[in-house]
C-alpha cells in the first residue's frame, strides 16, 4: 500500500476541515429549516372588526367539512359570537383547514390573524395550526405557525402577528390539533388582517 505524500495529506486536511465546517453550518442552522416562522400571540386582543379583510367583501370560505347545516364556515365571519363552525363528528382528529379566496386581482398581505373560541365550549379551539398562502390554490407557502401554547380560558379574541411582505390570492389556515382529546372541533370567528 502506497502511502500519501506530504502534499496528499495536506490537501486531505484541509478538505476534512472544510467538510467538518459545512456539517456544523448546517447542524447549527438545521432549527431553520425544519420549522416555519412561529408568530407572537396576543391572548384577549383589542381587535379592529372593521379591517377584518373576511368581512363585508368578496372573499369566499371554503372548510374541509362541516357537521350540521347550521354548523357551516360562513359562522366564522358572520359577527354573531354564538354561533359556530364546527368540523364533521366522522373527521375528528383530521387536519381541518378554511380557505380563503380573495378571487382573481384580488390578493391581500395579510399580517395577523385572529379567532374567536367558541362560548362555552373554548377546549374545542385549536391547538397547533399553520397559515398557508397561495396564487393558484394549489402551490402552498407557509407564512408562520400558529399556536395556541394553553387552552383558552374564555371565549375571547386571541390574535397571532407575523412577518409577511408576499400578496396572496389564497389563505389557508390548516388546523392540525385541539385540546379536546388532542382533536380541534369547533371555532366561533375568524379574522385576517393586513
Amino acid at each position: 500500500m502506497e502511502k500519501f505524500s506530504r502534499k496528499e495529506k495536506v490537501a486531505l486536511v484541509i478538505f476534512g476541515v472544510i467538510l467538518v465546517a459545512i456539517i456544523a453550518q448546517m447542524v447549527w442552522r438545521l432549527g431553520d429549516f425544519g420549522s416555519p416562522p412561529r408568530s407572537e400571540v396576543v391572548e384577549g386582543a383589542d381587535l379592529n372588526l372593521e379591517a377584518n379583510l373576511l368581512r363585508g367583501s368578496s372573499a369566499a370560505l371554503s372548510a374541509s367539512s362541516h357537521n350540521l347545516d347550521s354548523e357551516i364556515v360562513n359562522k366564522l365571519v358572520d359577527s354573531a359570537p354564538h354561533t359556530f363552525w364546527h368540523v364533521n363528528l366522522d373527521r375528528l382528529g383530521e387536519p381541518a383547514w378554511v380557505m380563503v379566496d380573495f378571487g382573481e386581482g384580488g390578493e391581500k398581505v395579510v399580517r395577523s390573524l385572529g379567532a374567536l373560541p367558541r362560548k362555552k365550549f373554548a377546549r374545542q379551539f385549536f391547538r397547533t395550526a399553520e397559515l398557508l398562502g397561495s396564487n393558484n390554490g394549489e402551490d402552498w407557502e407557509t407564512i408562520s405557525s400558529i399556536i395556541q401554547d394553553s387552552q383558552p380560558r374564555d371565549a375571547a379574541w386571541i390574535e397571532w402577528k407575523f412577518d409577511n411582505n408576499r400578496a396572496f390570492r389564497y389563505y389557508k389556515l390548516l388546523i392540525t390539533t385541539g385540546y379536546e382529546s388532542g382533536k380541534f372541533y369547533s371555532m366561533a370567528e375568524l379574522a385576517l388582517f393586513e
